[in-house]
C-alpha cells in the first residue's frame, strides 16, 4: 500500500481515438497511480464494457460532454490527491485536457498551441504567418464567405472541416457549383456526426497541392506523415511514415513504417515539420504531421496534436517502441530518453469499400486475411447492417490489418492478398432491394 501511495498520480482523459483500450492499459501499467475521466460514447453497452476495462487502471469518472473535462479533472485534484500529469490520446478532448493541465501547472502544450493543432483554420493562419509551406486557403462558415472564397481561390479546391476526424467531410470540388453543393451536404453531415461532439461547422477551403512522387517505387503515394514526441520544448522525431495513394474521395488505405525515402529527402521533411511545430507553439506530448511531397519541397497538409491512427501499432511492431507509454512519461514531467530502433518494416492497412452510400448486407474474410503471410493482427470494424456514407472518410474501412515484412515492397503483395480476401456485399443505403447488390 505504501508503494502505491508513493507513486505519481496520472489522470487519463479518455475518449474515442488513439490506441486500443487494451494497449492503453498495458502501456500505463506500473507507471503511476491512475484516475480516468471517460467521455460517454457509443451505445450504453459499449461504454459499459469500455469503462469496466478502464477500471483496471483506477477509478473512472464519466462525463457526458468534452467541455466537462476541466471540471472533472479539477474535481479529482480537489479530492485531496495532487495530480502529477494529465494525459489525453484523443483529439476530441485534447484541448480541454490541456486547459486542465495548465490550471494544475503540470506538463502540457499551452491551450493556444493545442487549439491550433485542433482547428485547421487557426493552424493555417499560424503556419502562413510563419512562412511555413502550406496551401492557399480560406475559412468559411456561411454562403457569403463561400462565395468570396470561390472568387479568390483557384479550382479545384478541397473542402474540409476546421475541426475534423478521420477525413470526415473532406471533399474535392472542381468548380463553384460543386463547391456550393458540397458545402451544403457537408454542413448537414458534420452536424449529425457524433465524433465532433456538437461543434458548429466551420470549414477550410484549400487549393489542391500537386504532389510529386519522391519514391523509387511508383506504387507509393505522394504524402507522408511524421510522428513526433516533444518534452519541455525539445522536438524528437520518431519516424517518417510512407503512405499509399488515397482511395476516392480522401480515404486512407495503407501506411508503411519506417520510410524508404533517401536520407536527404527525409531531412527535408523533418526540417519543414520542425518549423511547423515551432510556428504552432507545440512544446509537449505527441504530434502527427501530414505533408504532401511536391517538386518544390514538402508542404504541410495538417498538424495533429495526437498519436496518428495506426502509428502506435506500427512503432510497436517495427521497433518494439511504446509511444503511448513515452507520451505518458512526458505528461508526468519525465524527459524522453530513447528513440525507436527499427528491426524491419510494418504496414497498417485500412481497406476501403467502393465510394458511395451503401448498407453492408454481408461481410466476411477475417480468417482469410489472418492467414495471409506477414499479417499479425486483424480487427473487423464493420458488420452486416452498417451504413456507409460517401463523406464518412477513412472511417468507412471494413478491417484494420497490421502486417510485417523485411522489405517495404512486400507490403504490396500483402495488400493485394488482403483485398482479395474480403467478401463484401453492399446494397443501397436507403432502400434494400431497390437495385442489385454490389459485391466486392
Amino acid at each position: 500500500m505504501a508503494e502505491a501511495e508513493s507513486r505519481r498520480h496520472l489522470v487519463l482523459v479518455d475518449a474515442p481515438g488513439g490506441p486500443q483500450v487494451t494497449d492503453i492499459i498495458n502501456s500505463l501499467a506500473g507507471l503511476a497511480t491512475c484516475t480516468v475521466v471517460s467521455l460517454r460514447w457509443g451505445s450504453p453497452s459499449e461504454h459499459v464494457r469500455r469503462v469496466d476495462r478502464l477500471r483496471a487502471l483506477g477509478p473512472v469518472h464519466i462525463i457526458e460532454r468534452a467541455d466537462q473535462v476541466v471540471d472533472a479533472v479539477l474535481a479529482v485534484a480537489a479530492g485531496g490527491r495532487p495530480i502529477d500529469g494529465v494525459l489525453a490520446f484523443s483529439e476530441i478532448v485534447s484541448y480541454h485536457a490541456a486547459v486542465a493541465a495548465t490550471a494544475l501547472r503540470v506538463p502540457a502544450n499551452s491551450p493556444e498551441a493545442t487549439i491550433r493543432m485542433r482547428r485547421k483554420d487557426l493552424q493555417r493562419q499560424a503556419l502562413s504567418a510563419a512562412g511555413v509551406p502550406c496551401p492557399a486557403f480560406a475559412v468559411v462558415t456561411d454562403e457569403d464567405e463561400l462565395e468570396a472564397a470561390s472568387s479568390r481561390l483557384a479550382f479545384p479546391v478541397i473542402l474540409k472541416p476546421a475541426i475534423g476526424v478521420g477525413s470526415l467531410c473532406v471533399t474535392m470540388a472542381e468548380n463553384r457549383q460543386q463547391l456550393v453543393e458540397t458545402f451544403t451536404r457537408a454542413s448537414r453531415q458534420y452536424r449529425d456526426d457524433p465524433r465532433v461532439n456538437g461543434a458548429s461547422p466551420v470549414f477550410v477551403i484549400e487549393e489542391v497541392i500537386q504532389g510529386d512522387n519522391w519514391h523509387a517505387d511508383e506504387r507509393m503515394g505522394t504524402r507522408v506523415s511524421v510522428e513526433s514526441l516533444l518534452d519541455a520544448g525539445e522536438i524528437h522525431h520518431l519516424a517518417i511514415t510512407d503512405k499509399l495513394p488515397l482511395a476516392p474521395p480522401f480515404r486512407e488505405v495503407g501506411d508503411v513504417m519506417p520510410s524508404a525515402l533517401p536520407e536527404q529527402r527525409r531531412a527535408e521533411i523533418l526540417d519543414v515539420t520542425t518549423r511547423a511545430l515551432r510556428a504552432l507553439g507545440a512544446t509537449s506530448g505527441a504530434t502527427h504531421t501530414e505533408l504532401m511531397l511536391t517538386s518544390h519541397g514538402p508542404v504541410i497538409i495538417e498538424v495533429n496534436g495526437r498519436i496518428g491512427g495506426g502509428v502506435f501499432e506500427l512503432l510497436r511492431t517495427a521497433a518494439a517502441y511504446d509511444m503511448a507509454r513515452e507520451q505518458a512519461r512526458i505528461a508526468l514531467g519525465e524527459r524522453l530518453e530513447e528513440l525507436p530502433r527499427f528491426s524491419g518494416y510494418a504496414a497498417f492497412v485500412t481497406p476501403q469499400p467502393p465510394s458511395g452510400d451503401h448498407e453492408i448486407l454481408a461481410l466476411g474474410g477475417r480468417e482469410e486475411i489472418a492467414a495471409v503471410p506477414g499479417v499479425v493482427e486483424v480487427i473487423q470494424t464493420k458488420f452486416s447492417g452498417a451504413v456507409l456514407t460517401k463523406d464518412a472518410g477513412t472511417n468507412a474501412h471494413t478491417f484494420r490489418v497490421l502486417t510485417v515484412g523485411r522489405e517495404p515492397d512486400e507490403f504490396f503483395t500483402q495488400l493485394k492478398a488482403i483485398e482479395d480476401s474480403i467478401q463484401l456485399e453492399l446494397g443501397p443505403a436507403l432502400s434494400r432491394g431497390a437495385q442489385e447488390p454490389h459485391r466486392v
